[in-house]
């Protein structure tokens, strides 16, 4: 087992990434680009024929966007590289009735991928691709490039190096030494990072940067949002 498998097994473990409600940003990802909900059982497909497509969340966690785009109406699946984490995830899809959790929530590498070639349509990845080295997330984009048809949008966010410890367009890997997910890498983007991890694969339909400042205590950290569609 791989010194990065062992840290997120530790803080899976350990219920630091134990996170029950979908993102905001995934929220209107989904209403905006997919499919709307409308009423308590209602949906408007805002993308053809988006009822029943497929989409994969990379980087899964315990499964609660796996969960959302289920509930939404999509062919959802996951994977993650903690088994602490996947086996969270398919007790918590058995007790809400999603099928096949077993073979559709998955343990294993991003760099490899257990599907075919154009298999999804849709994919999101919150917090993940810059929780590793450059070189992982590069090569994780190439093959998340293969799984997904061509035009498919993929949202993923990022944190950027625009924060209080470091330079406007700092870009750069660091290890964790906080207790929440240490000994993990800690990856920071700027907007020239992002165009070399994805080129050749994805262009950039939608970018923000998203800064949150503590204004009682100081400090900020900010975060990428991005809209990707496969070329």
């Amino acid at each position: 087992m791989d010194n990065s498998k062992v840290a997120w097994n530790r803080s899976y473990e350990n219920r630091d990434n134990f996170v029950f409600h979908p993102h905001e940003e995934v929220l209107r990802f989904v209403s905006k680009f997919i499919r709307k909900r409308i009423g308590l059982n209602e949906f408007r497909d805002v993308a053809p024929g988006s009822a029943g497509g497929r989409v994969l969340d990379l980087g899964c966690g315990i499964g609660r966007h796996v969960l959302y785009c289920n509930d939404m109406g999509l062919d959802s699946y996951g994977i993650d590289l903690s088994d602490a984490a996947v086996g969270v995830a398919r007790e918590w899809a058995r007790l809400r009735s999603f099928p096949n959790p077993d073979s559709r929530i998955c343990q294993g590498d991003i760099r490899t991928l257990p599907w075919g070639d154009g298999f999804f349509r849709y994919a999101i990845s919150h917090g993940v691709l810059d929780s590793m080295t450059f070189e992982i997330a590069r090569s994780a984009c190439l093959e998340l490039g293969r799984v997904m048809s061509k035009d498919g949008l993929f949202y993923c966010d990022l944190i950027s190096g625009d924060d209080s410890g470091h330079a406007r367009e700092f870009s750069g890997e660091e290890v964790v030494e906080t207790a929440h997910e240490q000994g993990t890498v800690q990856l920071y983007f700027n907007l020239a990072t992002i165009l070399k991890m994805i080129e050749g694969v994805f262009v950039v339909d939608e970018c923000s940067l998203v800064r949150r400042e503590n204004v009682l205590q100081g400090g900020y950290h900010s975060r990428y949002h991005l809209v990707l569609r496969r070329v």
